[in-house]
């Protein structure tokens, strides 16, 4: 073999060397994204879970304020009659919506 011809074959070799360690990577990336991408839809699984949970404790917070306000304290009393202003101004408002 010539010089020429082993220097090219030794640049051939480098090159498939360099080829494999890029495909090897890929596949490596490849696999951590699809990893991730499933993580992620995990997270946001949870997220809107977590999200609904909040609500449904607000909701229930709400309720045990209002009861409370109607058993018991002046300051109760006085948040519950706000809310109730509030519900009402919102009816009031969706009723106007409808009438147009």
């Amino acid at each position: 073999m010539s010089a020429m011809n082993a220097k090219g074959y030794e640049e051939y070799l480098l090159l498939r060397k360099s080829v494999e360690a890029l495909v090897a990577e890929h596949e490596n990336l490849v696999a951590l994204t699809t990893g991730l991408k499933n993580e992620l839809s995990d997270v946001r699984r949870q997220l809107a879970e977590k999200n609904e949970e909040v609500k449904e404790l607000q909701t229930r917070l709400e309720r045990a304020k209002f009861s409370g306000a109607i058993l018991g304290s002046v300051e109760d009393a006085a948040m519950a009659r706000k809310r109730v202003s509030e519900l009402v101004r919102e009816i009031d408002k969706c009723i106007a919506l409808l009438d147009r």
